[in-house]
């Protein structure tokens, strides 16, 4: 389907690159340098997956001072300067009244975005590039490029320099909106869809045009760019019944990973990766 800028390209991804992608959205790109939602409470978390796995909870302690890098990474949104850690359960009570325990499987749970590469300011609406970040990993800068080939102007290549990652729970929606805080809108945005179906809905140059109404499946892509970037789009319902979810496949690849099958049971991942200038 193309038109107007705006591709949809069914099944673009194997089973074993959505897997991989899959796992790197849990393991790897909530890791700090990366922000997420998070961070304006408890700052940068270190290895929020594994924590999982270990049934660790996060734990405030008002006695102990935040260190250098993480007062000056700026994460920190009302102006607290305590220090938050991982630890066993069972240690919490030897902590005693100053401790505000959090399971590490709550705060999967309300993972709700990431930013890889270039990070996004979510308040001031633009990329600040005086945050720390690291470049986005290769093969999924290599896999966007040749994704984006399509939507492309011709010669040029795409420049993967952003993303951000989307993570969608049973009842989660994302409300009509426009991606236009990149330079040049004649570059796509590609958008990789991962885990439970979607229904994806883009609409006109108006909130009052009518949207048109799809699904997406895991392993599909969307390409935005041109006159689409200027179409206002957004996901109203995920679904996570074993009936329409339709990540059969997945399961069957996640059958010894307890953790990962568990999460992406009831679940949607959605990359969208930016060239920004």
């Amino acid at each position: 389907m193309n038109f107007a800028g705006f591709y949809f390209i069914p099944g673009a991804l194997s089973v074993d690159e959505q897997c991989r992608w899959i796992r790197e959205s849990l393991m790897s790109f909530p890791q700090p340098p990366n922000r997420t939602n998070h961070n304006a409470i408890y700052g940068p978390i270190n290895d929020l997956f594994i924590a999982v796995k270990e049934r660790k909870v996060l734990v405030e302690d008002e006695n102990m001072p935040a260190s250098s890098d993480y007062a000056s990474n700026g994460c920190v949104g009302n102006g607290d300067t305590r220090r938050w850690s991982f630890c066993e359960e069972d240690s919490v009570l030897l902590r005693g009244k100053s401790c505000k325990p959090v399971s590490a499987s709550v705060l999967l749970r309300k993972l709700r975005w990431s930013t890889l590469g270039l990070q996004f300011d979510w308040s001031k609406r633009n990329y600040n590039v005086s945050l720390p970040h690291n470049k986005i990993p290769g093969g999924l800068c290599q896999l966007a490029k040749k994704l984006a080939a399509p939507a492309m102007p011709v010669g040029e290549e795409f420049h993967p320099e952003a993303a951000i990652v989307n993570y969608f729970a049973s009842g989660d929606t994302l409300g009509g909106h426009l991606d236009d805080m990149e330079a040049d809108w004649s570059k796509p945005i590609v958008s990789m869809s991962l885990g439970c179906k979607a229904i994806f809905l883009l609409g006109g140059k108006s909130r009052e045009d009518p949207p048109l109404a799809m699904f997406l499946r895991s392993g599909d892509v969307v390409l935005m760019a041109g006159e689409a970037r200027e179409c206002f789009h957004g996901v109203p319902r995920i679904f996570t019944d074993k009936e329409n979810a339709e990540i059969t496949a997945l399961e069957l690849h996640f059958c010894d990973e307890n953790d990962i099958l568990e999460y992406i049971r009831t679940s949607r991942i959605n990359i969208n990766i930016r060239q920004v200038f």
